[in-house]
């Protein structure tokens, strides 16, 4: 009799079926345990953690926590390891690497009106062990500016929680009359003070929101520095005090490995401002943040972003809400150069680890920007007229420190390749995005 061959392609695909079926088994869970904490408290991690003793779980849900470790700014690399229990269940245990979570930070330079500036700020990103957030700056770049933070995510629950912050800050800003001659510009003193009150809520391990309530008092201040080469009397001071409904949606879906990152993340933000007036007639911003990352090897890592921010139309007025700035959107085009009510920026770059050394990691970076504004008055094709559509691309170099949150100090020098603006240097705290 005949044999039948079973082809090889059927074999590995029933395999593979088995092996998914087998890592996602159920199992009783015996223990919890966690390795490596010094400071973060294991009632915290053991209330976020949606493996539970006593409870049955799988490969799947462990893998999630995990993650959701990653994520928290007081741990820098989470592991986990499954040991059989002499009464039948598996003890579980998550493996922490903490990072420092104090973080001074100093920032002196040149102000824009080449005084001395400086901003000295303090935060603890993993307060009385429980990812509590607190600090505050101070800053003095030509004008002075303060704010104190507060923050707990989980503070009712394993979902919900709660910020409060006060920021009173002042500072130099110009301001484009003639949106055809950006060049020419009127600085004025920008004043922005008051609370807000948000609200965190995590749905679930891929999904969050959050709602915010501010009070503010607006105003801008003319600076008449050159008064003798301006009409006074025809410039507007304009001020406003008003309330802002904030409202946010995040889908988050990354594997964060140290200075590495892999996946997807989504960020929807809408913000409604219940007074407007002549000169400041912003009614609402919307904003759309997505961003891409992939490994590429063992070292580099590609990134890029997409930013599409919106307000309402703007008449008559050039106190625009949105704008290109070297922090922001366009790296390389100077601190604010541009206002409008509409902005499109793509950003990307490939990272690359040059030296990788215990805690410290060199990295290089080269990047694209492109962005496009529309100005006020303007229509939504001149987003991307010859004088507003900006490219510029550069190198940078990234100093990271692994194990304290957020330590990455960057440079980057972006040159112009439009024709439309300067080149220049941005220094920052943190990887651009």
């Amino acid at each position: 009799m005949k044999r039948k061959s079973i082809p090889i392609t059927f074999l590995l695909g029933v395999f593979l079926c088995c092996f998914q079926l087998s890592s996602q088994t159920q199992f009783k869970v015996e223990s919890l345990n966690f390795e490596g904490l010094k400071k973060t408290k294991i009632s915290f991690l053991s209330r976020i953690a949606k493996v539970k003793p006593g409870a049955t779980t799988d490969s799947i849900v462990m893998v999630t926590d995990i993650e959701r470790f990653k994520r928290l700014d007081g741990i820098a690399f989470a592991d986990y390891k499954v040991e059989s229990s002499p009464n039948g269940g598996y003890n579980i245990t998550y493996i922490i690497e903490e990072n420092f979570s104090i973080i001074p930070g100093v920032r002196i330079g040149q102000a824009t009106d080449d005084s001395f500036s400086y901003r000295f700020s303090a935060f603890e990103f993993n307060g009385l062990g429980r990812n509590i957030i607190f600090g505050g700056f101070y800053k003095k770049e030509v004008f002075n500016g303060f704010g104190v933070f507060l923050e707990h995510p989980y503070l009712f629950t394993n979902k919900l929680g709660l910020g409060l912050n006060y920021i009173d800050d002042s500072s130099q800003q110009p301001i484009f009359f003639n949106p055809s001659d950006i060049d020419t510009e009127t600085d004025f003193v920008y004043t922005s003070r008051g609370p807000e009150v948000t609200l965190f809520y995590e749905l679930d391990f891929h999904n969050r929101f959050e709602f915010g309530v501010k009070a503010s008092e607006e105003s801008y201040t003319f600076l008449n520095s050159d008064s003798e080469n301006q009409d006074v009397t025809n410039i507007p001071e304009p001020s406003i005090s008003r309330t802002a409904l904030r409202g946010s949606y995040e889908y988050i879906d990354l594997d964060i490995e140290y200075q590495n990152v892999s996946g997807f993340r989504n960020l929807f933000d809408a913000t409604f401002f219940t007074k407007s007036n002549d000169d400041i007639q912003t009614e609402y911003i919307l904003n759309n943040t997505t961003q891409y990352f992939k490994r590429i090897g063992s070292r580099g890592n590609f990134a890029s972003q997409l930013q599409l921010q919106y307000s309402n139309n703007l008449t008559d007025t050039a106190f625009a809400p949105l704008t290109i700035d070297n922090q922001l959107n366009t790296r390389g085009s100077g601190n604010i150069v541009d206002r409008g009510s509409l902005i499109a920026a793509v950003n990307s770059e490939y990272r690359h680890t040059l030296l990788e050394k215990g805690w410290f990691v060199l990295q290089g970076n080269g990047f694209v920007d492109v962005s496009g504004i529309q100005r006020p008055n303007a229509n939504l094709g001149d987003a991307f007229s010859a004088d507003t559509f900006r490219v510029y691309s550069g190198v940078g170099v990234r100093f990271i420190h692994k194990y304290i949150f957020n330590a990455v100090l960057r440079f980057d020098y972006g040159i112009n390749l439009s024709g439309n603006g300067g080149n220049g240097f941005v220094f920052g705290i943190g990887q651009y995005f």
